[in-house]
């Protein structure tokens, strides 16, 4: 995958709603988290959103940006933002099929989200064909995979494990959602960490710039 530069993530400054650099609640606001060139991470009431030059998610549009700076659209005016700095903005929520996911210290880039309704956490994994995850795990998440799953077979470290294909109802990670998503469940401990495979990455376009990966829905 391409890498482009982005510029960190920090706290809100002056210069907004009242001069008193916070903005109302009641307003929403809009917060420049990363900019490269043509594009930028805006943090939109809370929810991190990668928007191109041009393109508008809710009320906001992103009408230019650089390494310096973002001008941005809100309900017809327009702002210039740097990084760090925020705005007060009036939008209705949306649901966002966007989420934004920054690599950790071990390099890896983990998420939370649900299976079936029930909190889960990620590793993303594009080398997985399938969600992978241990026994215990499935457990947890009340999921019969004994009795509803096919036996089969997986190559681990280990060695040959035991295993099952399920269809899970479904994975939802941010406001994505995918239905009926098959996972594999291992015998033992191993994976430790639930891998979210290609199983339900097929269904998202993904990008990575500079330890930052961004998924989005296709339909």
């Amino acid at each position: 995958m391409n890498s482009r530069k982005w510029i960190g993530v920090g706290a809100l400054i002056g210069g907004l709603i009242g001069g008193s650099g916070i903005a109302s609640a009641e307003m929403g606001q809009v917060r420049v988290e990363g900019l490269f060139k043509g594009a930028a991470v805006l943090n939109i009431d809370g929810q991190q959103v990668l928007l191109k030059q041009g393109r508008r998610h809710q009320n906001v549009a992103l009408i230019d940006a650089n390494a310096h700076r973002a001008v941005v659209e809100i309900d017809g005016r327009r702002h210039e933002l740097k990084l760090h700095s925020a705005i007060g903005g009036r939008y209705q929520p949306a649901d966002l099929t966007q989420v934004v996911i920054r690599k950790n210290d071990r390099n890896q880039y983990q998420v939370n989200g649900s299976i079936n309704g029930q909190p889960a956490r990620f590793l993303v994994d594009t080398g997985a064909n399938t969600v992978a995850m241990n026994e215990i795990q499935a457990r947890s998440l009340g999921l019969l995979y004994k009795m509803e799953g096919r036996e089969s077979q997986v190559v681990t470290a280990s060695g040959v494990s035991r295993s099952w294909v399920v269809t899970l109802d479904a994975i939802k990670v941010g406001e994505i959602q995918v239905p009926n998503v098959q996972a594999v469940v291992i015998a033992g401990e191993y994976p430790q960490q639930v891998l979210l495979g290609m199983s339900f990455l097929q269904y998202v376009k993904i990008q990575e710039q500079n330890s930052v990966l961004m998924l989005e829905k296709k339909f």
